[in-house]
């Protein structure tokens, strides 16, 4: 068994070519080199690895600083035997003047429990941190940006709480793409905040929706005076856009379920169309984009593993760049929202022995299932 665990390492170890890659094990039965994430992060050097097995137990968070790292866990809903996560109770990235920096770390196929602070200010002279890479994660808790950033990607993550940012700074070249951003509407107030100075900051492919199933009026997904933000091929179901959004452009865009019988009704059905924003062509306004699981969808289902696809309807292959409309299922590559459940990189699936009784000396053979997600 240790030989096939150590076998498996290596074959990991050159997907991530040229790094080192350190194991973090919380459960006992699992081989790890460090129980804990921050004790992995510490032994690393730039450009390291660290990669955190699934575990009943739930993690310690960490804090990133002087280094860049890639933190990747199996994933949000891992598609395996024995589909255990990593869930970790919070992280920190931050970048201090004292030397090295954090920029271009990446974060992959872990669950937080609670906030994760990207580009947190944790003490007078704290400077911004760039590029980093937020992969296949579900957050329970807020995200929260204590000082401005830039080059930030968000890709194929579950989105249950808020994104705080703040007013005062400037956020320049973030992507948000195929990702899930579900509002439960007993509990939260808004899912983005204050993203007020806002530089090519771009939402493309993602689906908005919420467990309100009245409509939009208290379903709020933008607060704050969000501001020069770029919506394309999103699907805005039961939330509302609008509201709090100016200055912003809209393409390609479908909203669907939004009460029309409101004060605020324009800006839940189109909100191209108030607040200076922008129409720049291809929305669709309050029409049912047509997902295989609308009905579920609609009545308020916040898992981010029922079907998305678009069955037919005005969502189907609208998109500005011909695809459909939401969460993208590309046949190629890494944007696939089936595959977003996996962490981007090779994993056992399955290990069965065979062999059921051994002879002194005899054989043992073992079966071993490999599978990627890229």
């Amino acid at each position: 068994m240790k030989k096939l665990i150590l076998f498996f390492c290596a074959l990991f170890t050159a997907s991530i070519s040229f790094c080192t890659v350190r194991t973090v094990s919380s459960n006992p039965s699992t081989l790890g080199q460090f129980s804990t994430i921050q004790a992995a992060i510490d032994a690393s050097a730039d450009s390291d690895t660290v990669y955190v097995y699934g575990s009943p137990n739930t993690y310690v968070g960490f804090t990133i600083m002087d280094k860049k790292i890639t933190v990747i866990g199996p994933g949000w809903a891992p598609d395996k035997n024995l589909p255990l996560t990593a869930i970790v109770e919070g992280a920190a990235i931050r970048n201090s003047p004292a030397g090295g920096s954090p920029d271009g770390s990446e974060i992959q196929g872990l669950i937080f429990s609670s906030d994760v602070n990207l580009s947190r200010n944790a003490v007078g002279g704290d400077i911004n941190v760039n590029n980093v890479r937020v992969i296949r994660c579900q957050f329970n808790g807020s995200i929260s940006y204590g000082l401005g950033a830039s080059g930030h990607l968000f890709e194929g993550n579950v989105f249950y709480n808020t994104l705080n940012f703040s007013g005062t700074v400037t956020y320049q070249n973030f992507l948000f793409q195929n990702n899930y951003f579900f509002f439960s509407a007993c509990c939260l107030g808004y899912m983005v905040n204050a993203l007020t100075n806002s530089v090519n900051v771009r939402f493309d492919h993602n689906l908005f929706t919420s467990s309100n199933n009245n409509g939009g009026n208290s379903v709020i997904m933008f607060n704050t005076n969000c501001r020069f933000l770029t919506f394309s091929n999103n699907i805005f179901n039961q939330a509302n856009v609008g509201g709090n959004v100016s200055f912003s452009t809209y393409t390609n865009n479908i909203t669907n379920n939004v009460t029309l019988n409101s004060s605020n009704a324009t800006s839940n059905a189109t909100p191209w169309a108030v607040n200076s924003n922008v129409d720049g062509g291809g929305n669709i306004a309050n029409q049912s984009p047509g997902m295989v699981d609308q009905a579920s969808i609609n009545a308020g289902n916040g898992s981010p593993s029922i079907n998305f696809t678009i069955a037919s309807g005005p969502a189907n292959n609208t998109g500005s760049d011909g695809k459909d409309m939401g969460l993208l299922f590309d046949a190629t590559g890494s944007l696939n929202w089936d595959n977003s459940r996996n962490s981007r990189v090779p994993r056992i699936f399955s290990m069965n022995i065979t062999t059921p009784t051994v002879t002194p000396g005899g054989n043992l053979s073992v079966t071993v299932e490999a599978r990627k997600s890229n």
